[in-house]
């Protein structure tokens, strides 16, 4: 297996065991919310289908990543990925509406809950949770597409913190408007999320320049490279998670030492950046004699 494909495989074992028991754990949260008429539970029914669609995303990120690209699509289909993403973050907001407007309407019209089923199953869902999360944790080092799976795990484990606190205050105190109040904090949680999601989602597909990178501090690290004089018309973009595109002119001092140039900056770039497809065009001295103010423009 190449470097690249060990690459893209890390963590998936992990990433399907998590996703199974998700799935396993909010199937059970769906049919204990509708026999116990828990709003909260459902709410983090929801949530936990935020989790699984974004495991199932952090898979296929990882699979689709060591598929041949193609004379029709040069960049394979990466973007099928964003696509979904983007559609999954605007479910999940319309999910969010309607736990709202359920809530509200508890509020105003409290109805009885079974707390018992309410703490036994949040309870269950936590332990999963931490299961999951403790699982993630051993890979997530080596991968940022895991850690970003980690991350909704752990905010899925708040929810079911916040469930577990709403049976207790229904069961021991008679709060009934405990379980709706619950429901809007884990809407909250899944707002977040999703807003993450379709906030990345659609700067990616404006190839707009990743959040993790400036392009001032790229260019300075360029310029700082013996042997370059000057860079200009620096784009970055973001092709799919965790691959960064790069393309850029770079002035050389020396036009005949220009390969030489090129095996430093894209070393460069990867090992400091982790831009790993670059396009730059080494130009000499004196091309930068038409191009007054070129590296002073806006990238």
């Amino acid at each position: 297996m190449s470097r690249s494909s060990r690459r893209a495989t890390r963590g998936q074992r992990e990433l399907r065991f998590a996703l199974i028991s998700t799935v396993a754990m909010m199937i059970v949260e769906w049919l204990a919310a509708w026999s116990s008429g828990s709003l909260s539970l459902l709410a983090d029914a929801g949530h936990m289908l935020a989790d699984a669609s974004a495991l199932a995303l952090s898979l296929f990120a990882a699979w689709f990543s060591t598929r041949p690209a193609t004379s029709e699509k040069t960049y394979g289909y990466y973007r099928t990925e964003i696509l979904a993403a983007l559609a999954n973050g605007i479910a999940l907001w319309l999910l969010v509406v309607w736990i709202y407007v359920r809530a509200l309407w508890r509020l105003l019209e409290p109805m009885p809950v079974q707390a018992g089923v309410m703490l036994v199953i949040a309870s269950l869902g936590l332990v999963v949770n931490l299961l999951n999360g403790w699982i993630l944790s051993r890979a997530g080092a080596r991968s940022l597409n895991v850690r970003g799976a980690w991350l909704n795990v752990m905010s899925d484990a708040l929810g079911s913190l916040g469930v577990i606190i709403a049976g207790g205050l229904i069961h021991w105190r008679g709060w009934m408007v405990a379980d709706p109040i619950a429901s809007m904090v884990i809407g909250v949680l899944i707002g977040a999320n999703s807003w993450q999601l379709v906030k990345q989602s659609v700067n990616i597909l404006l190839e707009g320049s990743p959040s993790h990178l400036r392009s001032p501090d790229v260019m300075e690290a360029m310029r700082a490279l013996p042997g370059v004089c000057d860079v200009h018309d620096v784009h970055l973009w973001t092709i799919t998670t965790g691959l960064d595109a790069m393309s850029g002119h770079v002035i050389a001092e020396d036009i005949g030492t220009g390969s030489q140039l090129l095996q430093q900056l894209n070393e460069l770039l990867s090992r400091r950046f982790g831009i790993r497809h670059t396009t730059l065009q080494i130009e000499p001295r004196d091309h930068a004699c038409g191009l007054v103010g070129a590296s002073h423009r806006p990238t």
